[in-house]
């Protein structure tokens, strides 16, 4: 045991540990940028889906993230699909119309690569 006098240094120091301890955020935040191919699969995915009847719903909100990453790697097609989802809030009726003549006019699909096969 610590003798009385050293209790009264010690206990205050322990107690004071954990709060300097929480002084920082041990937590940062993190942006993860979406790539543009990732954002122009999900603009064509839904187009796809507004040419088959989907309605309109929340999606709506990211159209603007979504041009923006396209805009990236293809500026084109980003102008495209920023003129097809402006026609979509607009006149969320004429949706399939609008949707498919976009994806009329965005370039071709691209078809993932297969796999290399090993050799052994």
């Amino acid at each position: 045991m610590l003798p009385a006098s050293s209790q009264w240094v010690v206990l205050p120091l322990l107690l004071l540990v954990p709060l300097i301890g929480c002084a920082k955020s041990s937590q940062q935040e993190r942006v993860i940028p979406l790539k543009a191919s990732a954002s122009m699969e999900e603009a064509r995915s839904l187009l796809e889906n507004y040419a088959q009847g989907s309605p309109v719903t929340s999606e709506a909100d990211s159209f603007d993230t979504l041009v923006e990453g396209v805009r990236k790697e293809d500026p084109k097609a980003a102008n495209i699909l920023s003129e097809a989802f402006k026609q979509i809030k607009e006149n969320p009726g004429s949706r399939a119309k609008a949707a498919k003549n976009a994806l009329k006019q965005l370039p071709a699909k691209e078809e993932p690569q297969p796999a290399a096969e090993s050799s052994e």
